[in-house]
């Protein structure tokens, strides 16, 4: 045992056991860890989790920005009824399809 390299192999050789041993106990708790609960229910809990924060986050925002919210509401709905409120509009006027108050004129007589 007094030859230096076969002591540092037999160190090396302990630490590669030691390493090897750490790495083999962590892939055992993953595959016990996966039996308990699989990928796709993994997936889904972080999906449901992350909606629940954008909704949080989303409402917090909401609460704090009354108006804005408010504002931005009415003008999806005004959008949305564009053709109505428009039609409303021109028969509140009295303005025809094209959107002119003129009448049409007759064609000249020949």
């Amino acid at each position: 045992m007094n030859d230096p390299g076969l002591a540092r192999l037999i160190q090396y050789r302990a630490l590669r056991d030691e390493a090897w041993a750490v790495v083999r106990h962590d892939i055992d708790r993953l595959q016990g860890d996966l039996e308990l609960q699989g990928i796709g229910e993994r997936i889904k809990d972080r999906a449901a989790e992350e909606a629940q924060e954008a909704w949080d986050q989303a409402r917090d925002i909401a609460s704090e920005h009354k108006g804005v919210v408010a504002g931005t509401f009415l003008a999806l709905v005004a959008w949305l009824l564009r053709g109505p409120i428009g039609d409303a509009l021109s028969a509140l006027f009295g303005r025809d399809e094209e959107g002119d108050d003129e009448p049409e004129a007759e064609p000249p007589a020949d």
